[in-house]
C-alpha cells in the first residue's frame, strides 16, 4: 500500500480499496485487470473479460467497488475544477509506479497544468470544431481530456505503444465524453498495429458512453498511413529518387490539423 502522505486527499479511498490486493496479486497485475474491468464496462457488446477476471479473482466485487469509487472521484473532482477535467486512473497509475519497478508499470505523464498551457497554446480564436486532435503518444490521455475540456466538438485521436495506456486513454475519453479513436500502435511505425477502440461514435447523436473495438482498417491513422504509402509508390514508379513519406505523426500538422505532439 502506497504511503498516504505519497496519495492526493482525493485518491485515499481508492488507493485503500486498490491495497487490498497487495497481499494476494502484484499490485501491477491487479491494476492491469482493473483497466480491462473499465473498458469492458463500456462495451455494448461484451468481449469475455468479466468472465476471465471472475475466473482468475472468485468474484468480481472489489472490481466493482473500485469502480464505484472512481465513478464518484471523477464526479467530485470535474465539478470542483474550472478546466473540467480529472485524470484519476493515470495519477493512481503513478502513484503505483513509484512504489518500485514493474514490467507493466513505469512511466509518468504530463502534469494537468502543462496540458492546460499546451492547450491554450494550440487553442485559436474562435475555437476549432470539427478537427482532428491528434496525440501519438498519448499516456493516459491527459492532453486530450485537456483540448476537449478547453474546445469540444473535435474528433480526439490518441495512441500509445503501451497496452495499458492505450487503455486508459480510452475510458478516460469515454467518460469525458470525448469523441474520438484511442489505439495501441507505434505511431513512428503505423503498420506495428496492435489494437484499438472507437470512442463515444453515437454520443453527438442521442446516443450513449461507449467503447467498441475496431480493426486496423478502422483506425485514423492507419489509413491514412495506408493513403500515404500508396500514393508514394505511384511517385515512386515516376521518380524513384522521391523521398518515402512520413509517418502521420509527423504528417498531420501538414493536413491542416491539430496535432498536441
Amino acid at each position: 500500500m502506497a504511503k498516504t502522505t505519497d496519495v492526493p486527499h482525493e485518491l485515499r479511498a481508492l488507493n485503500k480499496i486498490f491495497s487490498e490486493k497487495d497481499y494476494s496479486w502484484d499490485y501491477a497485475d491487479s491494476f492491469r485487470d482493473w483497466i480491462d474491468f473499465l473498458v469492458e464496462s463500456f462495451m455494448p457488446v461484451r468481449q469475455g473479460e468479466y468472465e476471465r477476471l471472475k475466473k482468475k479473482h472468485k468474484d468480481l466485487d472489489w472490481f466493482v467497488r473500485m469502480t464505484n469509487e472512481w465513478v464518484m472521484v471523477q464526479h467530485r473532482m470535474i465539478n470542483d475544477r474550472e478546466h473540467g477535467w480529472y485524470d484519476s486512473l493515470g495519477t493512481l497509475y503513478e502513484i503505483l509506479s513509484s512504489r518500485g519497478k514493474r514490467d507493466a508499470l513505469g512511466q509518468f505523464f504530463t502534469p494537468e497544468c502543462v496540458c492546460d498551457f499546451m492547450t491554450t497554446l494550440q487553442l485559436t480564436d474562435p475555437k476549432p470544431v470539427g478537427k482532428t486532435i491528434n496525440d501519438p503518444a498519448c499516456g493516459s490521455g491527459r492532453l486530450l481530456l485537456s483540448f476537449h475540456a478547453h474546445a469540444s466538438g473535435n474528433f480526439q485521436y490518441g495512441a500509445d505503444l503501451d497496452a495499458i495506456c492505450a487503455k486508459m486513454t480510452a475510458v478516460n475519453m469515454c467518460l469525458h465524453g470525448c469523441v474520438g479513436q484511442a489505439v495501441c500502435m507505434d505511431s513512428l511505425n503505423p503498420d506495428d498495429w496492435r489494437f484499438g477502440y472507437e470512442i463515444n461514435k453515437y454520443l453527438n447523436r442521442g446516443g450513449w458512453l461507449s467503447i467498441v473495438p475496431i480493426q486496423k482498417e478502422q483506425c485514423y491513422t492507419w489509413r491514412l498511413w495506408q493513403q500515404e504509402k500508396a500514393e508514394w509508390e505511384k511517385k515512386k514508379a515516376v521518380n524513384p529518387a522521391i523521398p518515402a513519406p512520413e509517418p502521420p505523426a509527423v504528417k498531420m500538422s501538414k493536413h491542416g490539423q491539430l496535432s498536441l505532439f
